[in-house]
C-alpha cells in the first residue's frame, strides 16, 4: 500500500540500511560524466539506470495542489509488483515560470540519491540547473554534483561541497512528497466549496495553505449531499481518490471517483 511505504520513508532517512547498490553490467548512465568520480559512483548510476528501463513500476500520482500564494505542486511514485517504491518526484511550478523538479530514488525503500533540475519555464532557450546528491547506508550524503546545461549541450558534473540549503529543500521536498501522497499534514482535505471552468464543475477540497479542484459529473451522488448542505461537511477531513485526464485540446485535470472520511475533524 503507498499508504504505509510513504508514511515510513521519513523515518528511513535516518536508518541504516546496510545495503549498496550492487553494480550490473555497464549501461548509458556511464555516460554522465562526474569530476572527480568517488568508489561507487558506477553502482550507483546503474542502478539508476536499472530503474529508470524498468517497464513494470506501476506510477501512483498525488492531487494536483495550488499554494494561496500561487505556485503548483505534483508528485508521483512508481513501486515495482511487491509494492516497494523505486522512484518518486515532486515538481513545483511558481507564478513566474520557475520551475523545480525533485527525482528520488530508493533502494530498499531507502533514499539513494537525488536529482534535483531548476530551471525557468518562460526563458527561449533551454537551460538546466542539475544536482545530485548520493547517500550512504546511513543516510548521510557522501558527494555531491552540479552542471548548467545550456541547450542540450552535455558538460561534466563538477564536484560541490555539501550544501546545507540543497540538503534542507530536498528533506523539506521528501517530506511534501509523503504528505502529499498520503493527504496528510499540509495536505489534509476538507471541504471547500465549488466552481466551474471549462464547461465542467468542480469541487475543491484543501486547507488554508494549499487546495485542489477535481471535476465531477453533475449527477454524482457522492457529491449531491456536499451541494444540497456545504456548511455540514466543512470540519470533516476526507481522503480522495480521483483519476487522472488529459484531453485531445491538451487539457490536463483530474476526476473525483472515490471520497471518504478520515478520522480528523476541524472545529
Amino acid at each position: 500500500m503507498i499508504t504505509k511505504v510513504l508514511l515510513l520513508l521519513l523515518p528511513l532517512l535516518f536508518l541504516s540500511c546496510g545495503e549498496t547498490p550492487k553494480d550490473v553490467a555497464p549501461n548509458n548512465a556511464a555516460q554522465l560524466i562526474f569530476e572527480p568520480s568517488f568508489k561507487g559512483l558506477s553502482a550507483f548510476l546503474n542502478y539508476r539506470e536499472k530503474v529508470e528501463q524498468r517497464q513494470d513500476l506501476k506510477r501512483i500520482p498525488s492531487l494536483y495542489f495550488t499554494h494561496k500564494s500561487g505556485f503548483t505542486l505534483k508528485s508521483e511514485a512508481l513501486l515495482d509488483p511487491n509494492g516497494e517504491i523505486l522512484k518518486a518526484s515532486l515538481e513545483k511550478i511558481d507564478t513566474l515560470g520557475f520551475k523545480v523538479t525533485y527525482t528520488f530514488y530508493f533502494l530498499k525503500e531507502v533514499l539513494s540519491m537525488v536529482e534535483v533540475v531548476k530551471s525557468n519555464m518562460r526563458l527561449s532557450t533551454l537551460k538546466n540547473d542539475v544536482t545530485f546528491v548520493f547517500y550512504n547506508a546511513n543516510q548521510s550524503p557522501i558527494a555531491s554534483y552540479a552542471r548548467t546545461l545550456s541547450n542540450g549541450k552535455q558538460v561534466p558534473f563538477k564536484a560541490i561541497r555539501s550544501d546545507q540549503k540543497t540538503n534542507s529543500d530536498i528533506d523539506q521536498a521528501l517530506q511534501m512528497l509523503s504528505e502529499m501522497q498520503n493527504q496528510v499534514g499540509d495536505f489534509t482535505l476538507r471541504f471547500q466549496g465549488f466552481d466551474e471552468a471549462f464547461n465542467k464543475k468542480f469541487v475543491q477540497f484543501g486547507n488554508e495553505a494549499f487546495s485542489t479542484n477535481l471535476a465531477y459529473a453533475p449527477n454524482d451522488t457522492s457529491v449531491l449531499a456536499f451541494e444540497k448542505n456545504p456548511s455540514a461537511f466543512k470540519k470533516q477531513t476526507y481522503s480522495i481518490q480521483f483519476q487522472d485526464v488529459q484531453e485531445a485540446t491538451g487539457l490536463q485535470y483530474q476526476v473525483l471517483t472515490v471520497i471518504q472520511k478520515s478520522n480528523a475533524t476541524f472545529y
